[in-house]
């Protein structure tokens, strides 16, 4: 009877033991599926959802055992900082959290529905009427947001001063969808919003700060790059520019066609081939870089600069040209620090009709 008693509570204190040891393991650990689920469902992300209100719409959609299984995979892959968008998703029930979130970091898992691709180097003034045309959004509505650059999220150093921000430059040139819940300011916002973080990306602030001029420099430098020339050039453009800007005397001048073709959109005429002389010189055109009307930088970017020529006015290649033209059709241009082989240049950019 001693011995039975003895067994029944080392058994006892045992039970308790592991009971205590899994309570506890629970505590610390979140319920996950272990495998790669079946089915579909639609899952939709809203703006500005934190990863805990993404884990618990997941839950509700029976796509992940639990939401703090999904935080904590969250925590564990760094893409999901910046990667995960707005929104609406087609995945599987029943699926482990970590490939939850791999697939909604993968926007070819986005349900398709109405969208737009702006491309590299549209204005405003070109963009906003191509997101009114394929959201169904009025254009007025784009045009009332687009007044206010700070609320829909230019940062500080976005204008000549923080009371003069400027949205031209930071709607960013991707690939955006709309759904029924889209509004002018959540579009607006959404372009803003990965436009800064690719300068956040690109480390614009430090590099800026290396080349000796400031991020809202750099921003019109990228607008600029992105007119000027294709992607293989971006580098020594840069380069061209940055020379310019610390040289004196006619040097100092851009002399940049592409700053008085944004002034043509601004004031309705639209953009042109090749750009008149007498368009260059024009007293009311405050965006001619030719010689003897603006010194430097233009007073805003140009465009809607993309990912690589914010890379390139980041990181412009060494070099000492001060001379650039288009001389092929698929318009890859020659670089110089000679004028007179400028000259030579300037020919065969014409014989291929792009001067």
């Amino acid at each position: 009877m001693a011995l039975l008693v003895v067994v029944a509570v080392l058994g006892g204190l045992a039970f308790g033991g592991w009971y205590g040891v899994t309570k506890v393991k629970d505590f610390f650990t979140a319920d996950d599926y272990d495998g790669p689920g079946s089915g579909s469902v639609d899952v939709t992300i809203e703006d500005d959802q934190t990863v805990t209100a993404i884990g618990n719409t997941l839950y509700s959609k029976q796509v992940i055992a639990s939401a703090k299984a999904f935080v904590n995979a969250a925590a564990d892959n760094p893409d999901s900082t910046t990667g995960l968008q707005p929104g609406t998703y087609r995945l599987k029930k029943r699926m482990k959290a970590s490939d939850a979130l791999v697939m909604l970091l993968d926007r070819a898992n986005r349900v398709s529905g109405p969208f737009v691709i702006i491309p590299e180097g549209l204005t405003v003034k070109e963009i906003l009427p191509l997101l009114a045309k394929k959201s169904g959004i009025p254009l007025a509505d784009f045009q009332a947001a687009a007044k206010d650059p700070a609320a829909l999220g230019v940062p500080e150093w976005g204008g000549p001063s923080p009371s003069k921000r400027v949205l031209e430059g930071f709607l960013y040139p991707s690939r955006y969808e709309f759904d029924d819940k889209s509004t002018a300011e959540g579009v607006l916002k959404q372009m803003v919003a990965l436009s800064v973080q690719a300068a956040t990306k690109d480390d614009l602030a430090g590099k800026a700060q290396e080349l000796g001029v400031s991020e809202w420099d750099l921003m019109i430098i990228a607008s600029l790059i992105e007119q000027e020339g294709i992607n293989d050039d971006f580098g020594k453009i840069s380069r061209v520019i940055y020379n310019r800007l610390n040289s004196t005397g006619a040097l100092s001048y851009l002399q940049f066609d592409s700053t008085t073709q944004y002034w043509l959109i601004q004031t309705g005429k639209g953009r042109k081939n090749i750009v008149t002389d007498a368009e260059l010189k024009d007293p009311d055109n405050n965006y001619s870089t030719d010689v003897d009307r603006h010194q430097g930088l233009p007073p805003t970017p140009i465009g809607n600069p993309g990912d690589a020529a914010l890379k390139a006015a980041a990181n412009p290649t060494p070099g000492n040209w001060t001379y650039f033209v288009v001389v092929t059709e698929d318009r890859h241009s020659a670089f110089t620090d000679d004028y007179n082989v400028h000259q030579q240049n300037i020919i065969k950019c014409r014989a291929v009709g792009r001067c």
